[in-house]
């Protein structure tokens, strides 16, 4: 059996992922878990937890997956890059890892909650106050503790470094124009990095959040492609 772990990012939830998991259930039949990080079954919650919590969660997910099945792949998003990445260097088991839009180098947090609270308070016209978009942002500067952006950024500095120690098939996809995780640093830091097999995908003029954009499905396809080959063809290339 297969089995596939995905994980959402910061201040986030499955939701950010549950399109690309779906898409993954309807064409295979693997075994696709996208559970909630410690901390983000509400915003709130996340003040009393450290990045320690969410190493342990996913720890303790991963070490279950490798007992029970064949095959585990590891995607992550955003900060879950960051986790899956992690994993990926102290479980060789796994055998492909996805990276989307991962956090290597991404806006620091306090300067996004900054740029929230100007949109909210320039907020002044009803359609604005009633975009999607207008209301997670004032959802994550209202609820996000601070002290969780300093977690954040522990998690950033810890995972960093492993990525010079990934060998397994690696894909990375990021979205040209996203404004959380500057596109450029992050993926050549990705590409430069990682000395395993790497395959690069850009979704041109796509923002942060890929398993969501118009796009997405161009995504969907390219990463079932890339989990379905086999390893020994993606390491002869």
């Amino acid at each position: 059996m297969v089995a596939c772990l995905c994980i959402h990012g910061f201040t986030g939830s499955p939701s950010e992922v549950k399109p690309l998991a779906d898409y993954l259930r309807e064409h295979t039949d693997w075994d696709v878990l996208a559970p909630t990080l410690p901390g983000h079954d509400h915003l709130r919650h996340l003040k009393n937890v450290t990045y320690k919590d969410w190493i342990v969660f996913v720890d303790s997910i991963l070490s279950q997956m490798l007992k029970e099945d064949d095959e585990v792949y590891i995607i992550g998003f955003s900060m879950g890059g960051l986790l899956a990445g992690w994993l990926a260097r102290h479980y060789p088991e796994v055998k492909k890892m996805v990276l989307l839009s991962t956090a290597v180098n991404a806006m620091e947090w306090p300067q996004i909650i900054e740029n929230s609270k100007q949109v909210i308070t320039e907020a002044k016209e009803v359609t604005l106050k009633n975009s999607p978009m207008f209301k997670r942002y004032q959802k994550k500067v209202t609820e996000t503790p601070w002290t969780s952006t300093l977690q954040f950024k522990k998690m950033v500095a810890l995972a960093k470094p492993v990525f010079e120690h990934i060998e397994i098939p690696t894909f990375i996809a990021q979205g040209s124009a996203d404004p959380i995780v500057p596109a450029e640093k992050s993926v050549n830091f990705l590409m430069e990095s990682i000395p395993g097999p790497k395959e690069l995908f850009i979704l041109e003029g796509s923002k942060h959040v890929i398993c969501q954009d118009e796009q997405a499905d161009k995504l969907f396809a390219a990463v079932l492609t890339f989990l379905q080959k086999d390893v020994a063809v993606l390491n002869a290339n």
